[in-house]
């Protein structure tokens, strides 16, 4: 199955993997401190398998449009990754929150399609890929 990866980077910050978890998790604040997210909340509840995430993304040249999708998996201070899963397409984003040598974080922000989405997304590459970069530079450098 063809596959796209947007992001695949390693960001620091100073402080413990927990820490930089419940950050992360306050998606209202997204808006805040990201210059690519207009909006942001979770449309059922708390952060859970299941629960439904919207964002609305500033991709250059285009305006914010509202995306919903449901988060796939959920690890308390560990790992959180939503997208779209379906039998012949898909396109996840993770996060992944893990403790460095010095009891710093290292976060690793994933984004990748499979199948037939891998072709849709062509045109929007390369804004996807400065959408991942700027955010994961914009979460570390809260830290």
């Amino acid at each position: 199955m063809l596959r796209r990866y947007y992001a695949d980077m390693v960001t620091e910050a100073a402080v413990p993997p927990a820490q930089a978890f419940r950050f992360f998790c306050n998606v209202p604040a997204w808006a805040e401190w990201s210059s690519v997210i207009a909006h942001a909340r979770l449309l059922n509840g708390n952060w859970r398998r299941g629960a439904l995430l919207m964002f609305a993304p500033r991709l250059p040249g285009l305006p914010p449009a509202p995306l919903i999708v449901p988060i796939l998996e959920y690890e308390q201070d560990y790992r959180i990754t939503w997208g779209v899963n379906l039998p012949m397409a898909r396109m996840l984003h993770r996060f992944t929150f893990t403790p460095a040598e010095d009891g710093s974080c290292r976060i690793h922000h994933e984004e990748w399609s499979e199948g037939v989405i891998s072709l849709l997304a062509w045109p929007v590459t390369r804004r996807l890929r400065q959408f991942n970069e700027r955010f994961a530079r914009e979460l570390a450098a809260m830290f």
